[in-house]
């Protein structure tokens, strides 16, 4: 048995697509998942499992459409990975100064560089980015919510991602630990 880190995109802790967390850790235990834990009200949460990454994320997607009636965009990432993410973060020293402006998004595949490099050409903000294996890590000094590359980093990237602050990348690691 495994451990990994799944994150939920398109989930909200009220309104549209509204999922207690308390309900997302019953559907894992029934899933047969072990030392299930969920991290904050958005869609984060360590278990330990048996299979793929790719495995888990096809029967987790399938049982939460189920239960919740909408479709949620379900990554899985194995713990040695999401250590490796920790270690290459880039803006390691920008995150400890304010881990609220460094992100991590978490891609299906690998993000195009180059559409990368056109947006942030384009959108002419302070952001900086590297991509990493399956991962952008982002230092959006400005913030993040009011950043046009982030808003469009998805599109220009061509994968699927999702984004967490470098807060939450820690706080996962130490869960996983």
């Amino acid at each position: 048995m495994g451990v990994f880190v799944v994150l939920y995109r398109g989930i909200n802790v009220v309104g549209n697509n509204a999922v207690k967390m308390e309900r997302l850790r019953a559907l894992h235990e029934r899933l047969g998942h072990r030392g299930v834990a969920s991290y904050i009200q958005s869609g984060n949460v360590v278990v330990a499992a048996r299979g793929s990454e790719e495995a888990i994320a096809g029967k987790v997607a399938a049982a939460f459409a189920g239960e919740f009636g909408f479709a949620a965009k379900v990554m899985v990432v194995e713990a040695r990975r999401w250590g490796e993410i920790v270690a290459g973060n880039p803006f390691a020293k920008c995150a400890v100064e304010n881990p609220k402006k460094v992100h991590a998004g978490i891609c299906l595949g690998e993000p195009s560089a180059a559409g990368l490099k056109a947006l942030l050409a384009r959108t002419g903000g302070s952001e900086r980015f590297e991509i990493g294996r399956g991962v952008l890590y982002l230092h959006a000094p400005d913030g993040y919510g009011t950043s046009k590359f982030a808003a469009g980093m998805e599109k220009a990237g061509g994968v699927a991602m999702t984004v967490r602050n470098w807060r939450t990348v820690e706080a996962l690691w130490k869960m996983v630990e």
